[in-house]
């Protein structure tokens, strides 16, 4: 199943759950994915794209998070982790020492 969409499907139930969090993660996906498909490249979004897009969500929020922090926002803060614990839920699974 493509990412699209399975963010489709778990917006749809985000939303009947009534999961701010999740919707706020969810609708920062999506939007990056129409982003990514209407910036005129031509190119199709590969499996690979999709992951650098997600990385680079999180690494977005992350630094934020940091700003907010310092700036002692902790209410910011508090959005910054529950989106970035959404985003990461459709990364792969980081390979370990084993690996």
């Amino acid at each position: 199943m493509s990412l699209e969409k399975r963010i489709a499907g778990d917006l749809k139930a985000a939303m009947k759950a009534k999961d701010d969090a999740a919707k706020r993660g969810i609708r920062a996906i999506k939007q990056a994915i129409l982003l990514a498909k209407t910036d005129g490249s031509g190119d199709e979004i590969t499996e690979g794209k999709e992951i650098k897009m997600l990385q680079k969500l999180v690494k977005q929020r992350k630094e934020s998070l940091e700003v907010y922090e310092k700036q002692g926002r902790e209410d910011l803060a508090v959005v910054e982790r529950e989106e970035i614990a959404v985003i990461e839920k459709y990364l792969p699974e980081p390979m370990g020492e084993a690996d």
